[in-house]
């Protein structure tokens, strides 16, 4: 990941026309890999578009932090998830997402997240419940069933155990656009596809949960102080309209499970590829839990289960690229890059890089207790900036809880070979086929 030689290729050859259209569709993490040995500012083109992958750690705190009014989320972006989430807190920009933030900031304040920890070992402990040694599941199933409820009784204030299945298929038909050829991204806009439609069969099941969820809690807001109250509240004093209230339903309901499940997804994964960093998690949780249902005042003492989380999340990142466009004309390690360009910031290959991390394909949860003198944005799971994941503290807190109630009790080992893990490129990273585990009782 060396800076480009004078003289030699700025990027990945592509065709006339179609540029690296191809190149991208066929597999997004190996061209992403392929652009980055060309260094740290390399452009590309899909779909007519020119694209830089940005993969140095102070040019991505610049674009996300430091100077991060030179860059906006930008047509593209809210193209690929408007049809989804509509103008939510993911998709809206300037004063519309500062006046979103402001009022849904409270909801996830750490008073308020700490108040969260009863409801996520208790669903947590209702999954261990339907499992039984040598029993087969798909694990990534298990983690959406689980992290769904978690959402839905903490910050909607409401039981949806009745829709998770409706929420899990909804989920694969709108990712089924990843999954689209290549051609499909030299079509205009106006002509549907078979993957389109797909999609969009799944935002109305989407739809149809939220807005049973809204018909279940109306007239029922008033002294609550949930996120769907506050909306609701929101909503009835005419602060925000129908639209408004859908959007940022639908954007708690997608991005706040999908993350977290995929993480612990991940994670349960590498320790089954892992059984020596697994049994120093067992110890580290019979120490401090021992039979015990994990609390507020254990945390302190499972640092090496926030290790484990926290590596996966590098080593599998389910957010696997942050994306920006250039409002302005910008210097980027020497580059003019033009305004209008756009920013792809892959966590996939910074979180990968030899310049920051030792032996980075190994899985070493242990780095995080290291003084290393890494750049912040080495790591960026969650985004960074004004514009960080409001969600980030409650789905660490989240994913730290679930993994040391369920690791109380199993250990879970996988189906098959192993071995890395085919991944689908979309919204997240997500794996290509579910990953089968079974649970042993320890």
């Amino acid at each position: 990941m060396a800076e480009t030689d004078v003289g030699a290729p700025e990027g990945p050859d592509g065709w006339p026309v179609v540029g690296n259209t191809f190149q991208f569709a066929r597999d997004p993490f190996a061209f992403y890999e392929r652009c980055a040995d060309f260094g740290d500012v390399v452009p590309y083109e899909v779909g007519g578009m020119t694209f830089y992958l940005v993969t140095h750690p102070e040019d991505i705190e610049r674009i996300l932090s430091t100077e991060h009014r030179k860059f906006e989320k930008g047509a593209f972006q809210r193209e690929q998830l408007r049809g989804v989430l509509g103008e939510g807190l993911l998709t809206s920009e300037g004063e519309r997402w500062r006046e979103q933030r402001q009022r849904i900031q409270p909801t996830f304040g750490p008073e308020k997240i700490d108040s969260y920890v009863e409801v996520m070992t208790d669903c947590a402990q209702q999954a261990g419940k339907r499992w039984w040694d040598g029993r087969q599941i798909a694990v990534g199933d298990e983690m959406r069933r689980i992290t769904v409820q978690i959402l839905a009784r903490s910050l909607f204030g409401t039981d949806i155990s009745d829709h998770v299945e409706t929420i899990a298929d909804a989920m694969g038909d709108i990712g089924a656009q990843a999954e689209a050829p290549a051609a499909t991204a030299l079509l205009p806009e106006w002509v549907p596809t078979p993957w389109d439609r797909r999609a969009q069969r799944g935002v109305d099941a989407i739809d149809g949960v939220i807005a049973d969820l809204i018909e279940r809690r109306r007239g029922d807001a008033e002294g609550r102080d949930d996120l769907l109250s506050t909306l609701l509240v929101a909503h009835d004093e005419g602060e925000i309209g129908r639209g408004t209230l859908r959007d940022q339903l639908v954007t708690f309901l997608l991005a706040g499970h999908e993350t977290t499940s995929l993480a612990l997804t991940y994670t349960w994964y590498l320790l089954a590829e892992n059984p020596d960093v697994r049994e120093q998690l067992h110890v580290e949780i019979d120490e401090v839990l021992g039979d015990a249902v994990p609390t507020m005042a254990d945390l302190g003492g499972l640092s090496y289960t926030e290790q484990v989380v926290t590596e996966a999340m590098r080593y599998y990142p389910p957010v696997h690229r942050v994306v920006r466009e250039a409002s302005e004309d910008v210097q980027l390690r020497g580059r003019t890059v033009e305004r209008g360009s756009i920013l792809t910031m892959p966590q996939w290959i910074v979180h990968r890089d030899a310049r920051w991390y030792d032996d980075p394909l190994a899985f070493r949860p242990e780095r995080w207790a290291e003084d290393r003198d890494r750049p912040d944005y080495a790591y960026f799971p969650f985004g960074g900036g004004p514009r960080r994941c409001i969600g980030m503290r409650f789905a660490k807190l989240e994913a730290q809880l679930i993994l040391a109630t369920l690791a109380r009790n199993f250990r879970l080992e996988l189906v098959g070979d192993g071995g890395p893990l085919d991944l689908t490129s979309g919204v997240t990273a997500s794996p290509t086929e579910p990953v089968e585990m079974v649970p042993r009782v320890r």
